[in-house]
């Protein structure tokens, strides 16, 4: 293998192991954000268990500094020159992921209180994000 084959195959592996630990986090995730935002919807917030949802706040707060973690993965990866340009539309984007879901951290506050217009916006911050970092990791994959 040359030395350009060696760094595609390096980063393919920060790619998939990166985007296979993001996959991991959002299934533990997941279920807690829906329960957030279907209490949200339904006006039953004052039906959360406050320990329960201490202990959301608290895995949201670990979620997102595991994903600034792989966000700086990213950011020192070192890619291939004809991928850099996307390397670099895709750390962009999900720097703004990051952000979206501190925004969403920070939007819990205690005792139940939820500033549900700073919920909303990092919901979907973060979804315009994943939209834009779906379309340049399939522009990588098409790039290799």
């Amino acid at each position: 293998m040359n030395k350009n084959q060696q760094k595609m195959v390096a980063y393919g592996r920060v790619i998939d192991n990166v985007m296979g630990r993001v996959e991991q986090l959002q299934d533990r995730m997941s279920p807690e954000f829906e329960e957030l935002r279907a209490a949200i919807d339904n006006n039953t917030l004052a039906d959360l268990d406050v320990k329960h949802y201490d202990d959301i706040r608290k895995d949201f707060a670990a979620g997102t500094a595991d994903y600034g973690t792989l966000l700086k993965q990213y950011q020192t990866a070192s890619a291939p020159a004809r991928l850099i340009g996307n390397h670099i539309l895709l750390t962009k984007s999900f720097a703004g992921f990051v952000d979206g879901c501190q925004a969403m951290t920070d939007s819990l506050g205690d005792n139940k209180q939820i500033d549900v217009e700073a919920f909303n916006a990092a919901e979907k911050k973060q979804d315009e994000q994943t939209e834009l970092i779906t379309r340049y990791l399939q522009k990588i994959q098409t790039m290799v």
